[in-house]
């Protein structure tokens, strides 16, 4: 118990410490008390996490910055905002490729891939000589190759499948000679569609 109240009292000390945003003639900036140490200059600006970064919009996009202001990274826009993050992990994209980063804005994954899916049960989809084309007012991928990387981001399930999706209770559904098959985390086929029971609420 006394654990766990030094625990809450150490993670309030924190968010005390940490910038606030304000607006100020249309943009936003950051206070700390009353003293603003980020000035006002973004489109839009949201709370600083515990681990001390903020999403913002500046001229260019989303971004992440620091205490100081500074830029940390940009990630991957998705839904009008900065990709959500899944399993400690976000992505973003840098010279037409995608990679990932952590909580603090570290990169963890170096964007080496045409695309990549968000991590779900330790492993992301990633593609090889895919591309974005328009297709009505969304876009979507076509052509290329699909594989699975790991939290480490090491290529643990071959880029050979012509589509793939996300891992949901130890198995992904591909696309193979034309065909949706199943695999475990291991990349290995799986006989028959797994059942996937339905939540009675």
């Amino acid at each position: 118990m006394r654990t766990a109240v030094v625990f809450l009292f150490v993670r309030l000390a924190a968010a005390q410490s940490l910038p606030v945003p304000f607006e100020q003639d249309g943009h936003w900036g950051y206070k700390l008390g009353r003293k603003v140490v980020i000035e006002p200059r973004f489109v839009m600006a949201e709370r600083f996490s515990h681990e001390g970064i903020a999403a913002v919009v500046d001229e260019q996009g989303w971004a992440y910055i620091g205490r100081s202001g500074q830029l940390v990274i940009r990630p991957l826009a998705v839904d009008n905002g900065p990709d959500y993050f899944q399993e400690g992990l976000a992505r973003f994209t840098a010279d037409g490729k995608t990679g990932f980063f952590d909580r603090r804005g570290k990169v963890t994954i170096p964007a080496r891939y045409a695309f990549a899916e968000p991590f779900s049960q330790g492993r992301a989809a990633v593609c090889e000589g895919c591309r974005e084309v328009a297709e009505g007012e969304h876009r979507v991928l076509q052509g290329g190759r699909w594989g699975f990387i790991d939290r480490a981001g090491t290529l643990v399930i071959p880029v050979h499948f012509e589509e793939a999706g996300r891992f949901e209770r130890g198995t992904a559904r591909v696309k193979l000679g034309g065909g949706w098959k199943y695999i475990d985390r291991k990349g290995v086929l799986v006989r028959g569609a797994p059942v996937r029971l339905k939540s009675p609420h």
